[in-house]
């Protein structure tokens, strides 16, 4: 192989993984919801800079939520490039693990399973950690019960998130670091697409995603505007990824034959 054609395969290559790697660190918007959400409001939200959603797939009723199936294969279809879902629990209700149950099986009756195949699937599922008011007056108990949603998530195999944000966390669980192995979604509604604001909490020293203002009407859609920094939560959150390895020495090795 000439000297000219194996620098412009190098170059190419180069080019690819630096491609590759501002894909997976440059900023992205999102949108929550927590109503049923047309196929058409989701690619026009697609069409205005949105590239995720989150589906709310449990109500504080401790129901599961009926329109969050038909919501997950909308933003699929409509091009978006991650799905994930949330459950809002009842505490008051007990039995966490009953709670993740039903999620999990009236998913599976519709399909759809975390990571598996578009358009029936989700990436995470994040835990809604928020209104005092809805949880117990006890903190032990309040820990005793996100930790009974945590482990029968996990049975389940199923990734997890938590949303929530200091001035709900730490009424509700104390100051306590239980939530913090994973990925944080905090609310702050200052309407700046920033982590600028963020300040350590519950363990947590950075989070993932903010959701930055709330009830707003887009493309005829009541969603929550969010944010995120790094796109590598995405990627390394996603259900159907594929490992990308290139060994640049072992290529340009057989090159030069």
């Amino acid at each position: 192989m000439t000297s000219f054609r194996k620098v412009t395969i190098t170059l190419a290559l180069v080019t690819f993984i630096v491609t590759l790697t501002f894909k997976c660190t440059e900023a992205t918007y999102g949108a929550d919801v927590s109503t049923a959400t047309s196929q058409s409001a989701l690619s026009c939200l697609r069409g205005n800079g949105y590239s995720f959603a989150i589906a709310r797939c449990f109500r504080s009723t401790g129901t599961v939520d009926p329109n969050c199936p038909q919501t997950i294969i909308n933003a699929w279809n409509a091009g978006l490039t991650h799905v994930d879902i949330y459950l809002f629990p009842r505490p008051t209700a007990g039995n966490p693990a009953a709670q993740i149950d039903a999620l999990v099986n009236f998913l599976n009756q519709q399909g759809i399973k975390p990571r598996g195949q578009k358009p029936k699937s989700y990436g995470m599922l994040w835990l809604d950690i928020e209104g005092p008011q809805y949880w117990t007056s006890s903190q032990t108990e309040n820990r005793n019960f996100f930790s009974g949603l945590v482990s029968q998530a996990k049975a389940h195999g199923i990734p997890l998130g938590v949303y929530t944000s200091a001035s709900q966390w730490n009424p509700i669980m104390g100051d306590w670091s239980g939530g913090s192995a994973f990925p944080l979604w905090y609310a702050h509604y200052d309407g700046s697409a920033s982590f600028s604001d963020f300040k350590p909490f519950g363990g947590w020293s950075k989070p993932s995603i903010k959701q930055y203002a709330g009830t707003t009407n887009v493309c005829g859609a009541s969603i929550d505007k969010n944010w995120l920094h790094d796109n590598t939560y995405l990627h390394e959150n996603h259900f159907n990824k594929v490992p990308i390895h290139i060994d640049l020495q072992r290529h340009l090795g057989r090159m030069s034959g």
